[in-house]
């Protein structure tokens, strides 16, 4: 190199030589440096890209992350609430098992939690779902610490622990009991398995050099894959990510070596929505960089090789420059051979690349842009890069080459190629100009690169995130989309958009009995169905549960509406075969349209869920329209169902009794147990009011089992006065009736007050075994076995059938009050009244009238046979002071 250097100055300081001597060796170093500069860009390009690959990568797998961890706390949560409402003072009060509602929830999250507990307020376990309580206390935990002191009663996650039950690592879920003063009574908890997270991330099938880890705001390690089972729970603290933690940020990015492993990783971190997680995901350099630093080995052996090259032929020429011509025709070998080792360079590149002049006129490729051309390498140099490729790809490589060389700078697009296969590829183009030394555009080299796996995984985790795992309908995320999307090309407009939310009838019965392999089962079918019954450009969505969401454009007229309503209906109202169950569901619609029922997408889905309930309210299998009055009631419904939820804690709550008499000898049989509410601002509720809401919000196995309850106690209570001993009768809810363990129940009951079965009534609308008959057959007989006596209430009215009506082990029929109010004056009632005396006698079941209000109406009775009698004639209902008022006047006639 010394003697290169010494020629080189020796000649720069003889004026008498040759300007070809300069030139040439000008030439010489102009193709290294173009070389070199080639390789470099190259080089750093393909650094660049990788890196921009494997940093959108990581957060695609954060975001997968975030939403699994976020979906199982959510899903955890809301059985906590559920739970918490479930145990109330109420409960405790008369001993429901509670241990076997544990054991139903945990069933729900039980790919989640491994248990769901009760601790008291002195932190130890009185019920577990598991059966058996351990004998250890929590009361150290500072998460029972936080539940007693946070009155707020919000959601309370812990630290990892080492579990002393189970001897495993979990992170607990809990939430503040109270009891009716509204003090401290104990918490719910749910302990989630750190293998849950585990497990998931083992699922991924990640790939070598990516780790995945779920830390606390603490810094505490959850989970991590590859696993570390000695670190779960030790703080692995960095400090970007306790600046992360430190402002509240939702996300940052940074390259550090792990302190698990020691690898130099490339890291994304996540929050867990509003929850104290993150989600640490990273990729080693050392393994995404791989085929990037088998690329600068290949160029810098080259850029060494074409060095080694120029330096030999310009030592060569300058030792004797009487030998030019040799020295010549040694350059021409020279650049035959650099040209054959840049044809080579190329070729150990794996994707397309290519050089061409400033005309557009290709100089160099490699064996890839060959084989995408389709064409000979000989056949493609000196042609038009548009005349190389496939015509559409060839003029949008030709145009970003063009504008390339315009802007003087490195430009990029993506494309794609359909193969003769079927099959199709994408690609990412990037075309970057070459200048010379004297800084003029000399060409422009090109790479293209095959990203059509990287699209295609794109598109996967696009697909997963978008779309509902069940059934593959678009979920909520990409509903909002749709409707942001069709409200956009509809602004200004007088379109034609509506908003659909629809709700399976009875599919909890399904998935209480059957089970939710079933149910799921049953709801890829309906999904099926209604897709089928669907246009191309309308959008059905699967909320979650049985609730789906319809987007309808260019509905025209509302009529055409309630047409696809009612198809949709009709579509799903046909059996549906399941695992060789033939099953039976209704579908409940609301529908809202755009902008009369509002004009942005919360309102719209808000309101159509709003008619959805009404449609509910009318016994389901139907559709509402949405108007304004139903938000109204919604909000009144809400409010009674609040107070109600209060009154059962206080004394608002409360029953009186109706007499019934047999007006042959005008004495006294009996009474019916009647529910009241006496709310301190709003006065008496109807139960024709809040009986309803009651069952829509399951609070009326409160108020049922409340009623039966106090109604027991009191009629035990005339007994232990000496009082003529009296059946009392009280209604069951059709609600009620859906209780697996209704006879043991009122066993319980009966047994805890001490009242004998004969002395207890329960009246059964005739409405409530119109469905599922069978099954309520069935817990008939079992109150009947018990002793108990059963009567039909509002007979007349359910359109049962006499076949069911026969087989249903009853004592007694009760004609409904609205059979008798217009008696004996209206012809219609009169023949429907004969009639169930008729069909009471032919069964030998009693018969009694309920409304008889006049004298006219208890004669007309009993001149048809009816001699069983209740009503304001013989008396209102009233307290049950006024009830053992007429005890005592019977036992004393």
């Amino acid at each position: 190199m010394k003697f290169l250097i010494s020629r080189i100055q020796h000649l720069v300081s003889l004026p008498q030589e040759s300007w070809r001597r300069l030139a040439l060796l000008g030439l010489g170093t102009l193709a290294f440096l173009t070389y070199a500069a080639l390789l470099a860009i190259g080089l750093t390009i393909a650094h660049q890209r990788e890196s921009e690959f494997a940093q959108r990568n990581l957060e695609n797998l954060a975001r997968v992350l975030e939403d699994h961890a976020h979906s199982t706390i959510d899903k955890i949560d809301t059985i906590l609430l559920g739970g918490q409402l479930h145990l109330s003072p109420l409960r405790d009060k008369y001993s429901v098992d509670v241990n076997a509602s544990l054991a139903r929830h945990l069933q729900l999250i039980a790919s989640e939690s491994q248990s769901l507990r009760v601790a008291d307020a002195q932190g130890r376990f009185i019920y577990d779902a598991a059966g058996q309580t351990a004998d250890a206390r929590i009361s150290d935990r500072d998460y029972f610490r936080r539940n007693r002191d946070d009155r707020s009663g919000r959601l309370i996650i812990s630290e990892p622990l080492f579990a002393r039950i189970t001897h495993n690592w979990v992170i607990t879920l809990s939430r503040r009991l109270e009891d009716s003063h509204g003090n401290f009574a104990g918490l719910i908890q749910a302990a989630i398995r750190t293998e849950h997270f585990q497990n998931f991330f083992a699922s991924l099938n990640l790939g070598d050099g990516q780790s995945v880890a779920l830390v606390d705001e603490q810094e505490r390690l959850i989970a991590r894959h590859p696993a570390v089972p000695s670190r779960i729970g030790e703080r692995v603290s960095h400090p970007k990510i306790a600046e992360l933690i430190r402002q509240q940020a939702a996300y940052t990015s940074f390259t550090t070596r792990s302190a698990l492993d020691g690898i130099e990783r490339l890291y994304t971190v996540r929050r867990v929505g509003d929850y104290p997680f993150y989600v640490v995901v990273g990729h080693a350099p050392a393994h995404f960089l791989t085929n990037w630093r088998q690329q600068v080995f290949w160029a810098s052996l080259s850029a060494a090789l074409l060095a080694a090259v120029l330096a030999g032929w310009i030592v060569v020429w300058l030792r004797t420059y009487d030998r030019a011509r040799e020295i010549a025709q040694g350059m021409t070998r020279a650049y035959e051979t650099t040209f054959r080792r840049t044809r080579a360079l190329l070729d150990s590149l794996p994707d397309p690349a290519w050089l061409s002049d400033r005309q557009g006129l290709l100089i160099a490729v490699n064996d890839a842009y060959a084989a995408l051309s389709g064409k000979a390498v000989d056949a493609i140099l000196g042609q038009p890069v548009e005349n190389a490729l496939p015509s559409r790809l060839g003029q949008a490589l030709a145009a970003l080459a063009g504008e390339a060389l315009l802007q003087q700078c490195q430009q990029k697009q993506t494309g794609d190629l359909h193969c003769d296969d079927g099959g199709q590829h994408h690609y990412e183009f990037i075309a970057t100009p070459v200048f010379d030394d004297r800084g003029m555009i000399a060409g422009v080299a090109g790479v293209a690169r095959d990203i059509t796996q990287l699209h295609e995984d794109q598109q996967r985790i696009r697909h997963l995130a978008e779309h509902d795992l069940l059934t593959d309908l678009p979920n909520r995320v990409l509903l909002t989309e749709h409707m942001a999307s069709a409200l956009a090309e509809t602004l200004g407009n007088h379109a034609e958009l509506a908003l659909m939310f629809l709700d399976l009838d009875h599919f909890k019965n399904i998935n209480d009995t059957l089970g939710h392999d079933i149910g799921d089962q049953l709801l890829l079918q309906v999904a099926q169905r209604l897709s089928a019954s669907l246009d191309e450009r309308d959008t059905i969505s699967r909320q979650g549960g049985d609730e789906f969401a319809i987007l309808i454009r260019g509905h025209g007229a509302p009529a055409r509406l309630a047409t696809i309503a009612q198809r949709l209906i009709n579509a799903i109202s046909h059996p549906f075969v399941v695992a060789g169950h033939e099953l039976r569901v209704g579908a409940s619609i609301g529908i809202c349209t755009y902008p009369s029922d509002g004009n942005d997408i919360g309102s719209l889905l808000k309101n159509a869920d709003t008619a959805m309930y009404q449609a509910k309210a009318a016994g389901g299998n139907t559709y509402r329209f949405f108007t304004p009055e139903m938000n109204l009631r919604i909000s009144e419904r809400v409010t009674l169902e609040n107070n109600l939820r209060r009154a059962l804690y206080g004394d608002e709550i409360f029953v009186h009794y109706q007499p019934q008499t047999d007006v042959r000898n005008g004495r006294l049989i009996g009474f019916e147990a009647l529910v009241r509410w006496q709310h301190p601002e709003l006065g008496n509720i109807p139960p024709t009011r809040f009986i309803p809401v009651a069952e829509e919000s399951s609070l009326i196995y409160q108020v049922g089992e409340r009623v039966l309850r106090e109604a027991c106690q009191q009629n035990r209570r005339w007994q232990a006065m000496g009082l003529p001993p009296v059946v009392v009768a009280v209604n069951l809810s059709a609600v009620q009736l859906r209780q697996p363990d209704l006879p043991q129940r009122v066993a319980r009951i009966l047994a805890e007050t001490g009242l004998e079965a004969r002395w207890l009534e329960l009246e059964i609308t005739e409405s409530a075994f119109i469905h599922d008959t069978e099954r309520i057959i069935d817990i008939l007989l079992q109150l009947r076995a018990i002793g108990i006596k059963l009567s039909v209430d509002d007979f007349g009215t359910g359109y049962s059938s006499l076949g069911y009506l026969k087989r249903l082990p009853f004592d007694r029929i009760k004609i409904d009050q609205s059979f008798v109010r217009d008696l004996p004056a209206d012809g219609d009632d009169v023949a429907i009244v004969r009639a169930i005396i008729a069909i009471a006698a032919s069964l030998q079941k009693e018969v009694i009238a309920e409304g008889v209000e006049q004298e006219g109406q208890r004669e007309f009775l009993l001149q048809l046979g009816c001699a069983l009698m209740q009503g304001y004639h013989f008396g209102k209902p009233a307290s049950a002071a006024s009830a053992e008022a007429l005890l005592r006047a019977m036992a004393q006639s």
